[in-house]
């Protein structure tokens, strides 16, 4: 396992050595996890950029990790970040007006050349073949210059090659964020019309699917804001065509109003909110799960919902398809909550454990008519049976219904009895969800009989799997995916035998146990919280979770 640390200012191109760097990396076959941190601020502030590198024929991502090998900084801040997490301290590099660098490992690259400098450190103290990064540098960067620079901290590297320079494993690789993951799914579920506004962390979608949909024949819209972008998206689902919509805390407080609608006219609708810290702005570019009871309980009025929360970049694959056949056959807001860090997360693993996701999950329209002919009265919010109803698009024959926020009847008309529509229809609707047919509400690691158990979601899931992993007969991790309607009597199975219980999650209020709370009946339970929007490394998060039991432990025997 390798782990490199690259700090610089905004500006400096420390993300795009990166690019470069995850790259190479990738096109050599090793899985590979990559952590990014940026300014919330537009010029100014510093980057920093983190890659750790799985052993030989590795399949699994590592987690985010505390120990590093090596780190090259620009400025003294970096120097602060990141000695004292160095295995060894001398293998730290950067310019010499920078404090605690031995003088061996200082040069004086310029500002503007930094990160080409040290992309060639970091490629020397692989020992990844030459010609191969500076094919990628000089594709990149056009200037003979940068060639100098690339060479100069290449010989420097050299300097501290590491026991067993990367080798061609001959293995395919792709490198994917949570964001690419919702996209490749969303491709595989049918998506071929995106609408979106930009906001961090969901303006890859956006970005990405302006690249992919119009060489398949569709098309991506940048709108003028959010309320545009979900009421855009209800007219591609009105009119039969699947799509969904991202955004993150500020936009969906504007798309909110759509959320009502949805539920009203009852037409398919999957939501992703990519969670910041908040409240208001907040903290654009850093992470937190402090969303998830606002989209329990978004909207004015009363209506079901389903909330799925994915556990991983490969997870978001698979999840965006499910939710897509969740938000047809039930006909309601269908909503994923991910986190930033997992959105923006990139790792580098064989590409037939993406292809195995993206065909995981047929499509499924559910009680949808898109092309045969209707006969006799159609009422479009009539109930089949204990099924949901029958839902036409437009060009089905004898099928046009009035899609209407106001309260209607059967067939869409409005100003209906209210008391016979409301204890009738209105019910109808309520309860559509309240148990759902989804057979991967958690996923469980480790032993059933464990009598610890880990629950977590979105980026807690790696830190999560990477703490089980070493004591399973002891530990029990559970990721949870299913938050609404929650899945009480599954949950109530899974922690049978569990005596304590850690809620671990990304706010301050403990949202995510607040929503487990039934499933979690008669059990002893803690929370580990967060939001200072920094996501854990693995030995944060394994120190944190031994304090919490150990407290209890201590308290329990004086």
């Amino acid at each position: 396992m390798k782990s490199i640390a690259l700090f610089g200012l905004t500006g400096q191109g420390v993300e795009t050595a990166g690019e470069i760097l995850s790259k190479v990396i990738e096109s050599l076959g090793y899985t590979h996890r990559n952590w990014r941190d940026f300014s919330t601020i537009i010029r100014g502030g510093n980057t920093s950029f983190e890659i750790y590198i799985a052993d030989k024929f590795e399949t699994e991502s590592p987690p985010r990790m505390e120990e590093i090998d090596l780190a090259i900084v620009w400025t003294d801040e970096g120097v602060d970040r990141y000695l004292s997490r160095l295995k060894d301290k001398s293998m730290i590099f950067g310019p010499n007006n920078v404090k605690s660098i031995p003088s061996e490992h200082q040069e004086n690259p310029p500002k503007l050349g930094f990160n080409v400098w040290s992309l060639g450190i970091i490629c020397g103290h692989l020992g990844i073949p030459y010609q191969q990064v500076l094919k990628e540098v000089e594709m990149k960067f056009k200037k003979e210059k940068n060639t100098d620079l690339f060479e100069a901290g290449y010989q420097l590297g050299l300097t501290v090659l590491s026991g067993e320079p990367l080798i061609d494993l001959g293995i395919e690789n792709v490198t994917i964020s949570g964001n690419d993951a919702l996209c490749l799914g969303g491709i595989a579920a049918d998506v071929r019309y995106y609408y979106g506004y930009p906001i961090t962390p969901a303006s890859e979608i956006l970005e990405n699917f302006s690249k992919w949909l119009p060489p398949l024949g569709g098309g991506t819209f940048q709108v003028e804001d959010e309320i545009a972008a979900i009421h855009a998206a209800l007219g591609c689902s009105y009119a039969g065509k699947r799509t969904f919509v991202a955004t993150s805390g500020p936009g969906l407080a504007l798309m909110t109003e759509g959320l009502g609608y949805a539920a009203a006219t009852e037409i398919p609708l999957v939501l992703v909110d990519n969670q910041r810290g908040g409240p208001s702005t907040g903290m654009p570019t850093k992470t937190e799960q402090s969303d998830l009871l606002h989209l329990m309980n978004a909207g004015h009025g009363e209506f079901a919902r389903i909330l799925l929360t994915p556990t991983s970049v490969l997870d978001c694959i698979v999840t965006i398809q499910e939710a897509l056949n969740l938000s047809e056959y039930y006909q309601c807001p269908v909503i994923i909550a991910l986190d930033l860090d997992l959105a923006l997360r990139k790792i580098s693993i064989p590409w037939e454990k993406v292809e195995s996701a993206i065909r995981s999950v047929e499509i499924d329209r559910g009680p949808t008519i898109l092309e045969s002919q209707i006969e006799g009265t159609y009422k479009r919010f009539e109930a089949v049976g204990s099924s949901p109803p029958l839902r036409t698009v437009p060009g089905v024959k004898g099928g046009a219904y009035v899609a209407s926020g106001d309260e209607h009847d059967e067939r869409g008309l409005m100003e209906p009895d209210f008391k016979k529509v409301r204890s009738t229809l209105h019910i109808r609707r309520l309860n559509k969800a309240n148990s759902i047919r989804y057979n991967r509400p958690f996923s469980t690691i480790g032993d059933k009989d464990a009598p610890i158990t880990i629950i977590g979601t979105g980026a807690m899931g790696e830190l999560i799997e990477n703490f089980v992993k070493d004591n399973p007969s002891v530990y029990q991790g559970l990721l949870i995916r299913q938050l609404a309607p929650l899945p009480k009597e599954e949950l109530t199975v899974a922690l049978k035998n569990s005596k304590r219980i850690v809620v671990a999650e990304y706010n301050a209020k403990a949202q995510i146990r607040t929503i487990l709370k039934p499933g979690l009946e008669n059990k002893e339970v803690h929370s580990l919280l967060r939001f200072d929007g920094e996501h854990f490394t693995d030995k944060e998060f394994n120190e944190e979770i031994f304090t919490i039991l150990n407290e209890v432990t201590s308290n329990l025997t004086n």
